[in-house]
């Protein structure tokens, strides 16, 4: 039988038993297997945490289908809002193992596969329900990047169709936050290890359970082969074998560290600095600074201000950094120069200087881990705050704009 007519009779068996009512329709032979597949960490942002899917294997019907958990449509009404508020829905999708191969092989991603030690009736289980679910009016689920992903429904499909206990591992050797497994995958992304730190925040610092640790696919794979099953006296390994379906090449992708955000916002510290010394030297400041620098400062704690209030996803809040991204600033810069304020305005700067001390006298008691950039951003505010502050003290009013 050719590949072509292989693959087309796949995916009619695969449409009538999504389209059939019983899910039992359709029974695996002995010699099927079922198995759970890791595919590598990507460069690009959304692939950079790997993927897990669950294939279903049964040679006697030339039958060879993944399950996957992760799919979405990029182009549904309202996704990247959806998407910012965690109200974005996966679905459960189901295709041929070929296709999916060639579409890892084609993004240069290894692709592991840990054949599963299951009974026939566990498997006959796993596939029945892979089925149901795979239908339409079961197949969508809410997306949570944490407690509900594309590898912790593969590890909630194994163990709850288990006729035994599966036995994870309980601890891990180095206890890890969640912040502390998602920074591994940004060594290459130190834009998008930035723009996480701003935004996931005090719960991801709490330390995850082995279990937990199985939101990310790499963790799957190895606390799976690390795992036993028990059946009333009998315990087996959960894994039966493993084998290496695709291995990738290393990847070349390398990160411009001279355009990191610790070397971009260090040179507009340095370069704030500067504006600032001479400003004191010349005794007359050019308030335009202070409008980018406290507008900046004021609508990125707007933006978190906004993803703490309206998003569902996880870790969310509180956000300790909106101690230093003040909401406030970004209102400041427009009252700033209106003259029922000025008595008001015009102290403010007192206010957020005596603020920002203390903030970075204290941060290291806040329950959140704070990214080395931020005290970069802190400090740009600071001086321009600090400036502001002295020549108030030296009895300068408001001077003109120059």
């Amino acid at each position: 039988m050719s590949m072509r007519i292989q693959h087309l009779t796949l995916l009619l068996i695969l449409a009538f038993l999504l389209q059939n009512k019983e899910t039992r329709a359709f029974v695996l032979s002995r010699q099927s297997e079922i198995s759970v597949l890791t595919c590598s960490p990507g460069d690009e942002a959304y692939s950079v945490y790997g993927h897990s899917a669950i294939r279903v294997k049964d040679e006697s019907y030339n039958y060879d289908v993944v399950f996957n958990y992760g799919i979405f449509d990029f182009s549904s009404p309202n996704f990247l809002y959806r998407f910012a508020s965690g109200q974005t829905d996966y679905l459960l999708g189901a295709y041929g193992f070929s296709d999916f191969v060639e579409d890892y092989i084609a993004a240069k991603r290894s692709i592991y596969e840990q054949v599963l030690n299951l009974t026939q009736h566990e498997k006959q289980k796993v596939f029945d329900f892979l089925l149901w679910n795979a239908k339409p009016e079961n197949r969508v689920y809410r997306y949570n990047f944490l407690f509900d992903n594309c590898a912790t429904r593969v590890r909630d499909v194994i163990q709850e169709q288990s006729d035994g206990k599966v036995n994870f591992p309980e601890k891990t050797e180095n206890q890890k936050t969640f912040r502390d497994l998602i920074k591994e995958y940004h060594s290459k992304l130190l834009w998008l290890n930035f723009g996480i730190d701003l935004i996931v925040v005090a719960p991801s610092d709490k330390d995850a359970s082995a279990f937990e640790e199985m939101f990310l696919p790499d963790y799957l794979m190895d606390h799976f082969a690390h795992s036993t099953i028990t059946t009333g006296n009998e315990t087996k390994t959960l894994v039966g074998a493993t084998d290496v379906i695709y291995q990738a090449p290393e990847s070349t992708f390398k990160s411009l560290k001279i355009v990191s955000p610790f070397v971009v916002f260090g040179i507009l510290l340095l370069l704030v600095i500067y504006v600032s010394v001479r400003q004191w030297r010349k005794k007359k400041i050019n308030y335009l600074t202070d409008y980018l620098v406290f507008g900046i400062n004021g609508f990125m704690g707007v933006v978190m201000l906004w993803f703490v209030l309206y998003s569902e996803h996880p870790a969310m809040h509180p956000n300790y950094n909106l101690l230093w991204a003040i909401p406030v600033n970004f209102v400041f810069v427009f009252i700033w120069k209106v003259k029922k304020w000025r008595t008001v305005t015009r102290y403010y700067f007192v206010v957020v200087s005596v603020w920002l001390l203390l903030f970075l006298l204290l941060s290291s008691l806040a329950p959140q881990e704070f990214h080395v950039v931020f005290y970069l951003l802190i400090l740009i505010v600071l001086v321009r705050a600090v400036l502001n502050t002295l020549f108030i003290l030296r009895g300068k009013t408001f001077g003109r704009l120059t």
